[in-house]
């Protein structure tokens, strides 16, 4: 009997503890281009890649190795080099990854 009660406290708890995290996470795997041929949007986590395309569009700016877009994501070199690699832009449960080549 006192197993039982262990088993179900356990299981309240990790039901408990998965509804705690909200929605479930949603990855997509893209293949877009935000600047043909410098920008590839590689995928997206929870949005779509048409969304992510259209923020990289909304950026002015260099690709340092860690910039910011206009949507607040923040966005850092993940591997690679100034001229070429992938960057990861991150904005709460939101991020994309892009490849960007000079």
């Amino acid at each position: 009997m006192a197993r039982r009660i262990l088993v179900l406290a356990a299981l309240g708890l990790a039901l408990a503890a998965g509804g705690a995290q909200g929605a479930p996470t949603v990855v997509h795997d893209c293949h877009l281009w935000a600047d043909y041929p410098n920008t590839l949007i590689s995928s997206a986590r929870n949005l779509t890649c048409k969304a992510a395309v259209t923020e990289m569009k909304r950026y002015h700016g260099q690709i340092f190795r860690r910039f910011r877009t206009p949507g607040r994501f923040v966005c850092t070199r993940v591997s690679g080099i100034p001229e070429g690699g992938q960057w990861r832009c991150v904005r709460g449960t939101q991020a994309f990854r892009f490849e960007f080549r000079d």
